[in-house]
């Protein structure tokens, strides 16, 4: 085994090499925004697309850590984590794709790999979704909710009445490629080196959508000047494989 995160032991590594296979269920409200506030989270050359629409999402997964299926069947300790994403749709040379510029989960995987590596900005957080009867699944009229906290402090709070089966009929790009910026500072020459990637995830499958009204209180200071207003929202099962990047842009500076 070749070992890329610390601790270089074995035994105690947070994560393998990709590809990384996820899969489990997803809770999205798609929220109407300020559009300054919207684009002052968008970085150059970065720009925003379409309307200021937001997607406010929790997700309860299981992901392989890169260290395959049976890995992750044998080590739930591990593989079991949720993820909260406030993501923004974006374009750059006229290729569409998402920018989150928040993202917490309760995986020291899952925040290492984002920041080490890849440049989502993960932080530690506390996560709670609505998750379906596994016998029955949801049924329309049926009220779900996400909510998120840091610490002590509340981030945001999503909830949904399922009205129908079906996705919202807002326009979104697709779940398949994200733009990330990782910021690396060097602690012996005093500078950051800012790599932009794009990423496009594999083998993406969507199951058992449902879609309805939808509602959003934001409480984090990060998140008040977005102003949002739920347009809709969805909840359903997502798998996909998260492979490598590529590079788009890259910058150095002192700090």
């Amino acid at each position: 085994m070749t070992l890329i995160s610390a601790p270089l032991h074995p035994d105690a590594t947070l994560y393998g090499a990709f590809p990384w296979r996820f899969f489990g269920r997803s809770m999205t409200v798609l929220a109407e925004c300020d559009p300054v506030a919207v684009a002052a989270l968008v970085p150059p050359p970065l720009k925003p697309w379409g309307a200021p629409v937001v997607r406010f999402s929790v997700h309860d997964l299981t992901c392989d850590l890169g260290f395959g299926r049976a890995w992750a069947l044998a080590n739930p300790h591990r593989s079991r984590l949720r993820e909260a994403v406030v993501g923004i749709a974006v374009e750059h040379q006229g290729v569409i794709g998402h920018w989150d510029p928040f993202l917490w989960t309760d995986s020291d995987a899952e925040c290492a790999v984002g920041r080490e590596m890849y440049g989502w900005p993960q932080r530690m957080g506390t996560l709670a979704v609505t998750l379906p009867d596994p016998f029955g699944g949801f049924a329309p009229g049926d009220i779900v909710s996400g909510r998120v906290a840091r610490f002590t402090d509340a981030v945001f709070r999503i909830g949904i009445r399922l009205d129908h089966a079906g996705e919202p009929e807002v326009p979104q790009p697709p779940f398949t490629g994200f733009y990330t910026e990782r910021a690396l500072p060097d602690p012996a020459s005093r500078r950051v080196v800012r790599d932009l990637f794009f990423s496009e995830m594999a083998g993406l499958r969507h199951g058992e959508a449902m879609t309805g009204p939808a509602e959003i209180e934001v409480f984090a200071p990060e998140l008040l000047p977005l102003a949002p207003r739920a347009v809709a929202g969805r909840v359903g099962a997502i798998a996909w494989v998260k492979e490598g990047s590529r590079l788009v842009a890259r910058s150095e500076e002192a700090f």
